[in-house]
């Protein structure tokens, strides 16, 4: 059997703030909006911003040089006398479950086919696989978890919108198998398994469009205290207790010291990282849980 050239596994981030990856100006009433796929215009945080704040933490807090430089590649601003490529490779962070505010039950975490079926790609490629059907929604028809929170009469209502709603064995099985990659236990069972919502392709994108955070932000002119002219601009987030989902993975590494795909999966995509992703840092925007999946160990 030919030998895998990557190995490869799951990583989730949990926003434990609102996060900012910007994509500069904006062209529309938002000036700093925060990037978003152009195909589907779904939020996403690029795979550099991610790996970019890995090798910086990394460097601060790893003892192993020799695997860190095979990760990560080698520092350039010092002399070199063993230059290669990096071996860790790490995909953009789709999202996968967004937090949309709900009627009843505060917020609900929202998803739709169409992630679902791109994650079960991924899950795919990282050696695992979907859990069960996706299931299929109606144009204006959710499915819930059968002890759903955010349902009145029958309905759930996210923001502005009012859809009927139901619950099927397939979605259950999503739900269950979601919380357990995701989650830790006490917060998946008393909060995430009552407001699991599965909606159309349609709806997720128009309330990707309409219900991420937006905040006015102004500068002050020092001299005066008073706003300085033209200081006033909006800035759009992804909420709080967003999840993202995408690949990391890994080569047998470029340097003249072979260390194997395994063993730079094992060091840094093993163990949960609390970083800080994105703009606005000294706001407190951008803190974040960087989970893996147990896909690709063996």
């Amino acid at each position: 059997m030919e030998k895998e050239f990557m190995k490869k596994k799951i990583y989730f981030v949990q926003a434990l703030s609102n996060i900012h990856c910007g994509i500069g100006q904006g062209v529309e009433d938002i000036d700093l909006p925060t990037a978003k796929e152009s195909t589907t215009g779904f939020p996403f945080i690029p795979g550099s911003t991610i790996k970019g704040v890995l090798r910086d933490y990394h460097s601060r807090n790893s003892s192993t040089e020799i695997i860190k430089k095979a990760a990560f590649g080698p520092d350039f601003t010092q002399s070199e006398d063993d230059p290669h490529a990096s071996a860790l490779m790490i995909s953009d962070a789709g999202i996968l479950l967004m937090p949309v505010r709900s009627f009843a039950g505060v917020f609900s975490y929202v998803t739709c086919p169409l992630i679902l079926h791109r994650f079960a790609s991924d899950l795919s490629h990282a050696g695992g696989k979907a859990p069960a059907e996706i299931p299929s929604t109606d144009n204006n028809r959710a499915i819930v978890t059968k002890n759903s929170v955010n349902l009145v009469d029958g309905n759930l209502l996210l923001e502005d919108l009012d859809m009927s709603a139901d619950n099927n064995k397939e979605w259950e099985t999503w739900s269950e198998s979601l919380r357990n990659l995701i989650f830790e236990k006490q917060w998946a069972d008393n909060v995430v398994q009552k407001r699991m919502s599965l909606i159309p392709d349609d709806i997720f994108s128009f309330l990707c469009l309409t219900s991420l955070p937006v905040s006015a932000r102004i500068k002050m002119d020092k001299k005066k205290g008073t706003v300085q002219k033209g200081g006033l601009w909006y800035e759009e987030s992804l909420p709080s207790e967003s999840i993202l989902s995408g690949i990391i993975g890994a080569t047998d590494s470029y340097t003249k010291k072979r260390i194997s795909a395994l063993e730079i999966l094992k060091e840094y995509a093993t163990n949960p990282l609390t970083l800080q992703l994105g703009g606005m840092a000294t706001n407190g925007k951008g803190l974040c849980t960087i989970r893996y999946s147990g896909q690709g160990e063996e």
